[in-house]
Parts: C-alpha cells; sequence; structure tokens
C-alpha cells in the first residue's frame, strides 16, 4: 500500500496552484494531480480541507473511485479532512461513534467532535485513519482540548486495532514536533504550541502505546520538515517543522520500505507526506 497525506490548508486554493507553487492550476491541471500521477498513491489524504461540500472535491473523481469527506459542523471554512481511493474499504467511519463512552470517555460533548477532524477507513489489511489535530493555539490556550484529543484518539486506534484484529496507520496533521530535530529552532519557548511540554509529553505516549514513527525509523538522523511558516521566506531558507506523520502500528514497522517529505511539492504551508509498505 502506498500512501500520501497533506495538509492542503484549503483544498480550493491549492487546486488553484501548479506543483511550484504559482497559481495557475485548475481542476484538471494543479498541483494535487501531478502529485497523484508523479506518486501513484493508493490512498491520498487531506487535512484541512475547508469546506462544506464534497463538490470541491469532484475534480479528483477521474483519479480515484472512492472519495470520504468530513467537514465541521459549525464552522463553515474550519478544518475537515477526507480519503480518497480507488481501491474500495470495508467500512468507513467519521468521528468516534462506533464506541460507547466507556472506551473513550463522553466525547460528544467534546469541542473537537463537532470539527470534521478524523476519518477510518478498513481495507483487507490494515486499517487507515486520517485526522487534523486540534492546534493548542498561542500561549497554549486551546492546551486542555489539545490533551483531551489526544487520549481520546490514543484510546480510539488502540481499540480499532483489538477489535478488527488489523494494524492501524494513522496520517495527518498532527501539530506536535515530537523531538528537538523535528524543529528548525529547537530553543523555542516552552509555551509554543507544538512543541511544548504537555503536547510532547501526551503525544509520547501515543508510541509507548505501541505505534512507531515511520520517518524517523527509515531516518533516524534526517533533519526534514513538513510545515512552514508563511513569514520570513520560512520555506525558502528552510525554517520549518515537522508536524505531520505517518504512524503505524509497530508489529508493521519492519514493512516501512518508504517514508519522507515530499517537498518539492508546493501549494500549502505544508508538504505531501509519504508512506509506502512493503
Amino acid at each position: 500500500m502506498r500512501i500520501i497525506s497533506w495538509n492542503v490548508n484549503g483544498v480550493r486554493a491549492t487546486t488553484g496552484k501548479l506543483k511550484n507553487g504559482e497559481k495557475k492550476g485548475g481542476p484538471t491541471n494543479n498541483v494535487i494531480t501531478t502529485l497523484v500521477e508523479e506518486q501513484k498513491p493508493d490512498v491520498l489524504c487531506f487535512q484541512e480541507v475547508k469546506t462544506q461540500s464534497e463538490g470541491d472535491l469532484a475534480c479528483f473523481k477521474p483519479l480515484f473511485k472512492h472519495i470520504y469527506c468530513n467537514f465541521a459542523k459549525h464552522k463553515k471554512g474550519y478544518s475537515g479532512v477526507a480519503l480518497l481511493t480507488n481501491v474500495e474499504p470495508t467500512w468507513v467511519t467519521y468521528g468516534f461513534d462506533e464506541y460507547p463512552e466507556e472506551y473513550i470517555g463522553d466525547y460528544a460533548n467534546k469541542e473537537f467532535h463537532h470539527e470534521g477532524r478524523i476519518i477510518s477507513a478498513g481495507f483487507e489489511n490494515y486499517i487507515v485513519v486520517t485526522v487534523y489535530s486540534p492546534n493548542a493555539q498561542p500561549e497554549l490556550a486551546r492546551i486542555e482540548t489539545r490533551i483531551e484529543w489526544e487520549q481520546v484518539l490514543r484510546m480510539y486506534l488502540k481499540q480499532l486495532e483489538e477489535d478488527h484484529a488489523l494494524p492501524v496507520i494513522l496520517c495527518g496533521d498532527l501539530n506536535c514536533a515530537i523531538h528537538d530535530m523535528d524543529i528548525y529552532n529547537p530553543k523555542m519557548k516552552k509555551k509554543t504550541p507544538g512543541c511544548s511540554v504537555e503536547e510532547r509529553d501526551e503525544f509520547q505516549l501515543m508510541f509507548d502505546a505501541g505505534f512507531t514513527d515511520s520517518f524517523r525509523h527509515l531516518h533516524p538522523d534526517i533533519q526534514k520538515y513538513s510545515y512552514w511558516s508563511n513569514f520570513r521566506n520560512a520555506r525558502e531558507r528552510n525554517m520549518g517543522w515537522r508536524i505531520d506523520y505517518m504512524l503505524v502500528s509497530d508489529t508493521i514497522k519492519d514493512k516501512i520500505a518508504e517514508a519522507d517529505c515530499l517537498t518539492d511539492y508546493y501549494g500549502s504551508d505544508h508538504c505531501p507526506i509519504l508512506l509506502a509498505l512493503q
């Protein structure tokens, strides 16, 4: 299986751009179609699609037979994820609805439950989950929501593994640079969202629970990023963060054949990331 994940920062905006970031794209000629043609993913996952209409993804129907979307319920043009594939899943879910409170808590009353942040899809050999994790916000104003999300997601993924007896692939913008080498300036303030002690400690529990960072598994010493600020020519100066991940159940970490940040593709403040399993 070959999977690509990308925080497109607005799918309509990204389809209006070419691979080099120029605003000359269109429905059939844009950075996303070029990405699919060149990288040939079996599954393509988007985060931060910023739309309430599946019609904004209709231009990808010639490329993918099955398109699934989850949108923010109460905030127009906010958040949202999508999963596109030519291999029809055996099942697809949106949110955490299939699990009762005793497994993952009172999730229905959590703010993130209505923000279109997750899609899960079952395939023959794997479960693919794409997510857009909440940002902790400046001065960690949303840190409680962020920690709750991490706890619910972690419990949910482990329950998926157990119930379906399949390994899980978690992909998406997880909004945390887990190690100092995953950020251009490791001396960031402790309250900087995305690299705070609170976020790193909670995110570490995901690895402790039995998940492997596919990129770091293959590239323990390589410093490469997936996100750059729009300010100070950050991308040109490579002042980036690696906050987009492909995590896999430890049981299949030896099947990781390729994992990379595809930095040659522009169109968003993030670049696509790739996972190939043998």
